[in-house]
Parts: structure tokens; C-alpha cells; sequence
């Protein structure tokens, strides 16, 4: 099975530590954020001889320490946020926190932090208003395999970065300055798929007008494939339900395509992850305990 093939269960610490770095590159995820969806699949269909020889390729040895390494550094930025301690049977103790500047998510194995969580992000255009500093662009952030793309209308400028506009999927949006109003042109979504429209900002209006074919989400089997494949690894190398959920959450808050009464990642379930995602979740930890396995 995958998750015989990445970790077994109750080995020492260090083998448990490998077996979440390659959970991390297994799934696409880790500090670079450069992965989605069923990518995860790909790779480990990819890399399972090497997996059930114990070893890895040098290729992503190598990436997967200097993206550790660059987030790292980003981390050491200044003071780190509370951490959130986790409930777990067995000895490991694990809690997780977001960095300093809120753009990763840290976990803390016995004493051991490894940054878990990112996103990535994608400028799609760039507009200078010419205005007070201000410039306004439009990127495609990508949080992770176990949440969709998100296209984002986001105004920067010397007082620091708002993002207007969340619309869930690869959209093709368009953004136009007359030097009074910001105008957004985006595709037809239906409505839960429209998670922000800010209709200013910085004392200026934003006008949103709705043309051309519907935005590009993934299909939904392929991120409850991913949800089910998070649930399923993550107990392979022994992390509790708990923190899969709450790193879910986070994802979903990071990437903008969030509902306040989903909660927050680090609050009471459900951690901030939408509904659907989180029964995924769980339907692969079940699938996991099922075939006779324990993450010890």
C-alpha cells in the first residue's frame, strides 16, 4: 500500500522525520507551495521504486531542503505567533503556529520544527495606478493539495497589500485603471464560488462586470481524491487527525477561498476547512485504519 511504502509506522525519530519530509514532497506541498491537486499522484507514481528501496532522488532531496531552508530564514523574521498544542495519544507531542509575517505554518514535532505549510503565487497582470504609490495586479495563489486555486484582485502600496477580490479557480480575470475607479472583469462563477467583491479601497471605488466563459476549478474529484490521499499519508507517518485537520484549515484560510463560520485553523473545529474537504479528510484516515495500519 502507499502508505507502507512511504513510512512504517513507530520507527525511530529520525525515520519519522524523513517520513514527513516525504510526505511533504509526496503530496507537492512543502515550503515551495508549488503543488495541487492530484500532482501528488504523478510524483509518487513517479518515485514509489525508490520509496520501497528507502531511498529518494537527489533532485528532490535537494529542493525539499532548500525550500526548508528558505523558509526557514523567512520564519526567523520576527517573534512566531502562539503555538496551538495538539492532543495526541502516545508519547510524541505536537503543536503547530504561523511565522511571524503569517505566510507559513510550522509544526513542531518533539521539539523538531518543520515548516509544513505555503502558498505560492502566480502574477497574472499588473496595473500602476499612479496614485499615492498604489499598483493593483491579479495572481493565481495555490495553498496546497487539499484546496483549490484562488484568483485574487489584490491593491498594494507603502501601507501594505489588500486583497479586494477571491474567486475560487484558474479565472480569467482583467483589470482596468481610468485613474478615478479600479474596473474587474471576470468570468460568470456561481455564487459560492465568489468569496470576496470589495467595492473600494484606499478612498477608491471598484466596479466589478461579469464577461466571457466561466472560471476553471478543478474538478471536484480530483481534490477529494487529494483530501482523501492527505488523510490516508498523513496517518502513515504518524500524524494525529487533529493536526491534518487543522493544517487543511490553514491551507483553506491562506488561500482566500474561506468562510467565517468555518471557523479558524487555530480555533474549535471545524479548523477552517470547508465541509466537503474535511469529511475527505477523514474518509482517508478511516481507509487507512481500515486496511489493519497504525500510525503508532
Amino acid at each position: 500500500m502507499i502508505w507502507r511504502a512511504i513510512c512504517n509506522a513507530g520507527a525511530s525519530k529520525r525515520r519519522r522525520t524523513t517520513g514527513l519530509v516525504r510526505f511533504l514532497h509526496v503530496l507537492d506541498w512543502g515550503p515551495r507551495g508549488a503543488g495541487h491537486g492530484g500532482k501528488h499522484v504523478q510524483f509518487f507514481q513517479r518515485e514509489r521504486p525508490a520509496l520501497q528501496r528507502g531511498r529518494f532522488t537527489m533532485s528532490a532531496i535537494l529542493s525539499s531542503t532548500v525550500a526548508l531552508l528558505l523558509a526557514t530564514v523567512l520564519e526567523a523574521a520576527g517573534p512566531a505567533p502562539a503555538p496551538v498544542d495538539i492532543a495526541a495519544a502516545g508519547p510524541d507531542q505536537y503543536s503547530l503556529r504561523e511565522s511571524a509575517d503569517g505566510r507559513s505554518l510550522v509544526l513542531n514535532w518533539n521539539g523538531t520544527d518543520t515548516v509544513i505549510g505555503s502558498c505560492s503565487e502566480r502574477l497574472l497582470q499588473w496595473v500602476d495606478l499612479r496614485r499615492d504609490g498604489l499598483s493593483a495586479s491579479v495572481i493565481e495563489r495555490n495553498c496546497g493539495a487539499t484546496v483549490d486555486y484562488a484568483t485574487q484582485v489584490v491593491v498594494e502600496g507603502p501601507d501594505g497589500r489588500d486583497t479586494v477580490a477571491v474567486f475560487q479557480g484558474r479565472a480569467r480575470l482583467g483589470i482596468a485603471w481610468d485613474g478615478r475607479r479600479l474596473q474587474v472583469n471576470r468570468p460568470w462563477l456561481p455564487p459560492q464560488k465568489v468569496f470576496r467583491e470589495q467595492g473600494s479601497v484606499a478612498g477608491f471605488g471598484i466596479d466589478y462586470a461579469v464577461l466571457g466563459l466561466s472560471a476553471l476549478p478543478t474538478a471536484q474529484q480530483t481534490l477529494d481524491d487529494s483530501n482523501r490521499g492527505w488523510g490516508a499519508h498523513g496517518r502513515s507517518v504518524g500524524l494525529p487527525e487533529e493536526v491534518l485537520l487543522r493544517w487543511a484549515g490553514w491551507a483553506q484560510q491562506a488561500s482566500g477561498l474561506y468562510r467565517a463560520d468555518w471557523g479558524r485553523w487555530s480555533g474549535p473545529a471545524p479548523y477552517g476547512d470547508d465541509q466537503q474537504g474535511s469529511e475527505r479528510i477523514r474518509e482517508g484516515m478511516h481507509d487507512y485504519a481500515s486496511n489493519g495500519d497504525s500510525p503508532g
